[in-house]
């Protein structure tokens, strides 16, 4: 009886969330949420408020934050700022605050993808009139300082403007590559799709058991290739500006045939069809796997625990995505942002953004990144003290375990800065989250088909694509 009355709330709250968030917000031009009247003469009167603030950082970081807590509190002594690991992974956090919403207990600040910002709908703060404020805000030059591809991404959620997060732990997908490998067979690092799989091709003729390219994620694989080969993945209506499903077409269709063909050549794998192995665990065992995409947030596993490679010899390069045509450079951005949520106590949203500004500061968004390897948010975040020292202090050749993954992180880092131009991000609506998912799944499905002929296949990636378009809208 008990699980009967808890399925019958998860489907009320199920179809609340979706009646708040029935897309990205309705005609094309309309605010996702009212922006919040700040007056111009708002400030922080130095009142005793709590800030929660919900994350889903392992210690090492936590321990920065607890560090951040105590220097703000030393300017603001009366905030008190409840910082709390609620969850694992984002999407349990996503759901966790999607369960307090209706009940009016979410926290103040939190981690969120924009597919989770799209979710949590009107219970979400705008941030243009604190960012614009001329006191608490930022100024033009501040603004534009953020890297502007990351800043853009709070922007993406209606034809207006509203800005609903900022970034915060940020990454991208880099190509990594078993330089020792390369260096000794006269590779270069391959910078299109093609060029991948002849090197593929070239060490599957010496080494028949290897499957010398390996994709972590299949979600961003499918997004990104999408958007490198001009395949329709999803959008927004141009007239109503409501957001639509696009990935059911014949230009997906080739671009998934393109990739099937290397997988059953044995010149590809991803996680999923190893067992759910990463591909940065199989380059550094030496397992017949050369190169692999993967964050830029997980760079150190590269080198992680793989001691007795690097006395072997084993070091690793670090590329751009590879991308169908270099007239057309595509690569995705990841990693979640922070957003601020509304309540009716003005001082405390005041205090929640007065900390996210702390958080964001150049500093601090350099300190973040040299203990989790995420990205600098920030232009200015390159010129720190932090930063340089870093930098002077990375061996070009490393000699010791450290001294390499040091290096890996420094040179994953530099890419996605000197890279973020050409980052993008996905349209965000009620369905974008289930949509990445699914294609994920599609992805995998495809690649492990079995079939006898190509009419087989393409038959089968017919009813596979329809299957999960329906499942989406439907």
């Amino acid at each position: 009886m008990k699980k009967r009355i808890m399925f019958v709330l998860m489907l009320v709250l199920s179809l609340t969330l979706v009646a708040c968030n029935k897309d990205r917000g309705g005609e094309t031009g309309e605010k996702f949420v009212e922006w919040y009247e700040l007056s111009e003469d708002a400030k922080y009167d130095g009142s005793e408020v709590t800030v929660d603030f919900w994350h889903t950082m392992g210690s090492a970081n936590q321990t920065i934050l607890q560090k951040w807590i105590g220097e703000f509190n030393k300017t603001y002594p009366n905030i008190t700022i409840k910082e709390e690991k609620v969850a694992d992974d984002y999407n349990a956090l996503a759901e966790k605050i999607a369960l307090a919403i209706p009940a009016g207990n979410q926290p103040n600040i939190s981690q969120s993808y924009p597919d989770h910002i799209a979710r949590y709908g009107k219970a979400v703060l705008a941030l243009n009139n604190f960012i614009g404020h001329k006191t608490l805000g930022y100024t033009e030059e501040e603004q534009k300082d953020f890297l502007s591809g990351l800043w853009k991404e709070g922007t993406s959620y209606d034809g207006a403007g509203t800005v609903l997060s900022l970034p915060f732990t940020k990454s991208s997908e880099a190509l990594y590559y078993n330089k020792t490998y390369f260096d000794l067979h006269s590779y270069e690092a391959p910078k299109t799709w093609d060029e991948v799989f002849e090197i593929a091709a070239d060490i599957k003729k010496r080494e028949p058991d290897a499957y010398p390219f390996g994709y972590d994620s299949s979600d961003n694989f499918f997004i990104a290739a999408s958007e490198q080969f001009k395949a329709p993945y999803t959008g927004f209506d141009a007239e109503t500006g409501r957001g639509k499903v696009l990935f059911n077409n014949d230009e997906s269709k080739e671009m998934i045939k393109y990739f099937k063909d290397k997988v059953d050549k044995g010149l590809m794998l991803t996680r999923d069809l190893n067992g759910g192995a990463y591909t940065s665990d199989i380059m550094k065992t030496n397992k017949k796997l050369y190169m692999y995409v993967g964050s830029t947030g997980g760079a150190r596993y590269s080198y992680e625990g793989a001691q007795a490679a690097f006395d072997a010899g084993y070091r690793v390069g670090v590329s751009t995505v590879p991308v169908k045509t270099l007239e057309h450079r595509k690569q995705i951005q990841q990693g979640p942002n922070i957003n601020l949520f509304k309540t009716k106590n003005e001082q405390q949203m005041i205090a929640s953004w007065l900390f996210t500004k702390f958080m964001l500061e150049a500093e601090r968004t350099a300190e973040f990144s040299l203990q989790s390897g995420y990205a600098p948010i920030r232009t200015s975040a390159y010129e720190t003290e932090t930063w340089k020292n870093y930098v002077a202090g990375v061996k070009e050749n490393p000699t010791t375990l450290a001294e390499a993954n040091a290096k890996v992180i420094k040179d994953s880092i530099e890419m996605f800065r000197d890279n973020e131009s050409i980052f993008f991000t996905s349209a965000v609506f009620n369905l974008s989250s289930k949509t990445r998912s699914e294609v994920g799944s599609l992805t995998n499905k495809i690649f492990a088909y079995k079939g006898a002929t190509q009419e087989d296949l393409d038959k089968y990636i017919n009813t596979q694509y329809k299957s999960s378009y329906d499942f989406i809208v439907n």
